[in-house]
């Protein structure tokens, strides 16, 4: 599988790997965890928003570090921060303590711009569709079968079986740390050391930046912020809530099987990257996201098997939108650029992710099935808006 991949590629893709399976035993419970112990839906979101505030101011210093101090020193700084924030989780008993484990979180993942960076410098160009498709399946795959221990360790030991999973993910993640910090290389031939200037030149040249990124990078930057990360982030915080304790179908084991059995998509979503390959991005990008759209209305049915059927679609479409997202932006993006533009990416996951978990929640608790309708509606509509704006940059992709 990892066939003439330089090593950094697959020392990446194989501890990310690793990272995604011991995080997915507890994390992906994280509302149901901080709901079962503090009593309230709408802290649970206020704890989700708090991180990726945290996160949003910290990924703009991650994108301008990547370019400026290297790929590496992010990589394994931050991953050693999100496995101490696991841990932190696992001890939480109150509000405060989720919002330090939170905030500590938030600031880990200032090491994601780097970490898809890397990928870009270490890739040829024609591989790069395949490679982010394999990425997402390695950060994606792992997490998605855990939940069946964490589900059972719910359903049997109640809230401490959860910090268990906590812990146990905080722990793996350290190692993954050292990892990485022993075996990737550096691929930014001239790497500056890190000063305090350094904090203050990122967020005054924010806007500068931002304007000196290609048209296309901008306005998928907005467009994932405003729209579509919005519905998927709120879609999947609350799904498990949805699931066990509004439509009562499942139990939180039988719902992590149904997380499970739903990652064989993320496999056929390799075959198709290279169906997807063949064709300039716009229609494809048009079709996945509306499928995504189409794919959340079945919640609404309150059966297992919908369920399943409807996390099956998403994770094969979203599979497949992240790998022409990070293509168009690389195709577009000089390498002295790339840092900063996978951190403002990154950026419009957790703006998209703030408001999915604040918002969300309100509305959850207003009606369940009104935040499915939410999810699509949104989700459609950014479809098209997608299209429209990738139809204008299909030369980059022949």
């Amino acid at each position: 599988m990892f066939q003439g991949f330089h090593l950094n590629v697959r020392v990446l893709l194989v501890s990310c790997a690793f990272l995604s399976l011991s995080m997915g035993v507890a994390y992906p419970f994280l509302s149901e965890y901080i709901y079962s112990i503090t009593g309230c839906v709408v802290v649970a979101g206020i704890v989700s928003s708090i991180r990726s505030l945290t996160c949003m101011f910290f990924i703009v210093l991650g994108g301008f570090l990547a370019d400026s101090v290297g790929r590496k020193k992010p990589i394994y700084v931050g991953t050693f921060l999100l496995g101490f924030s696991q841990l932190m989780y696992g001890l939480a008993g109150d509000f405060p303590s989720f919002v330090l484990a939170a905030v500590c979180e938030g600031i880990s993942y200032f090491y994601f711009p780097a970490f898809n960076a890397m990928i870009m410098d270490s890739t040829a160009q024609n591989r790069l569709v395949n490679i982010f498709t394999l990425a997402l399946i390695a950060d994606h795959l792992p997490y998605t079968v855990a939940p069946v221990l964490g589900g059972f360790l719910r359903d049997s030991y109640g809230v401490l079986g959860l910090r268990f999973g906590f812990v146990f993910g905080g722990v793996i993640t350290v190692l993954i740390a050292l990892v990485r910090w022993f075996f990737l290389t550096e691929t930014v031939s001239r790497v500056k050391g890190f000063n305090a200037r350094m904090l203050f030149k990122a967020y005054t040249g924010i806007f500068k930046d931002f304007l000196g990124l290609s048209f296309l990078v901008r306005w998928l930057v907005l467009l994932r912020s405003f729209v579509l990360l919005f519905a998927v982030s709120m879609f999947y915080y609350y799904a498990v809530l949805y699931a066990v304790r509004y439509a009562g179908t499942i139990s939180f084991t039988g719902w992590g099987l149904i997380v499970a059995a739903s990652s064989i998509s993320y496999l056929a979503a390799l075959p198709l990257a290279n169906v997807v390959n063949r064709f300039k991005p716009a229609l494809p990008y048009l079709f996945l996201i509306l499928f995504e759209g189409l794919a959340s209305l079945l919640f609404l049915l309150n059966t297992w098997m919908a369920f399943l059927v409807s996390m099956l679609l998403l994770n094969v479409c979203g599979a497949l939108t992240y790998a022409i997202e990070r293509t168009a932006v690389s195709r577009v993006t000089g390498q002295t650029m790339r840092g900063r533009a996978e951190g403002f990416m990154n950026l419009s996951f957790y703006f998209g992710a703030t408001l999915g978990s604040l918002i969300g929640g309100y509305i959850y608790s207003l009606g369940p099935p009104l935040l499915i309708i939410l999810t699509s509606t949104l989700l459609m509509v950014g479809a098209f808006l997608g299209f429209m704006l990738l139809k204008n940059f299909q030369d980059k992709f022949s």
